[in-house]
């Protein structure tokens, strides 16, 4: 099976990590369904630690997230294409990296039907952490990936990189509560030096983190998707507070 995911979603939520609205939390977390930790999720905690970061969930009474539109692959590869021409550029099957050294890197499709199949999508030039994001569809699954624009170092990232204010820490979350065919849970990294560092990761079993941004360097917005009794995804809106 192969799977896709939207780029007009990647647009969106690239978006939002430049927002900074605020909302007002509700003193208690019972419509909270259930809550992570370390890991994989126990039950009934509203606490959890990502290396060596605590992470305290706290409801939000409305969201500011919108629904996002279903996307076309072609026609937004297209237009970023067009936008960072001077950066990248498709070869038949394979997308062009000019690095800032001059150099150039290569990320090459594999279309054959095995193990190995894999198709890349470019999603944009994110300049606040030096990198090109790629969307990457596989047999059954995806991901994406960070191409470091000064070395062409890569990245493989759970969900679309969302970017603190001060440019410090970079969370990627992703949402999968039915196939299991990708993580359900996020990644932390922090930036310094121009390099993604990982910090750690977490999955979750009975809830998953579907949008999220930052609203300062400590605090982020995020949807929290569980399943109705129709197994339909429901978003709820909270806040993860980071020490």
């Amino acid at each position: 099976m192969k799977k896709y995911l939207p780029l007009f979603f990647i647009a969106g939520m690239m978006a939002a990590c430049n927002g900074q609205d605020t909302s007002d939390s509700a003193s208690d977390t019972s419509h909270i369904e259930e809550a992570p930790s370390t890991g994989k999720v126990p039950v009934n905690t509203d606490n959890f630690a990502v290396g060596n970061k605590s992470f305290t969930i706290l409801p939000l009474e409305h969201s500011s997230f919108e629904k996002l539109p279903d996307p076309d692959y072609d026609s937004v590869e297209t237009s970023l294409l067009h936008k960072d021409k001077a950066r990248v550029k498709r070869v038949g099957d394979a997308l062009q990296f000019t690095l800032n050294s001059g150099e150039t890197h290569t990320l090459a499709n594999n279309t054959k039907d095995d193990n190995g199949y894999c198709i890349y999508f470019y999603a944009g030039y994110l300049p606040d952490i030096h990198q090109y994001l790629i969307f990457g569809s596989y047999y059954e699954s995806s991901d994406y990936v960070l191409v470091n624009a000064d070395n062409g170092d890569t990245t493989h990232i759970w969900g679309v990189p969302v970017i603190s204010p001060d440019h410090k820490y970079v969370i990627c979350a992703s949402v999968d509560l039915i196939a299991g065919f990708n993580h359900n849970g996020f990644q932390l990294f922090s930036y310094r030096d121009n390099k993604l560092i990982h910090e750690g990761e977490v999955q979750f079993d009975k809830w998953g983190p579907g949008q999220m941004k930052w609203l300062d360097n400590k605090t982020i917005e995020a949807e929290y998707v569980v399943l109705d009794s129709d197994m339909n995804e429901v978003p709820k809106p909270v806040k993860l507070i980071m020490k």
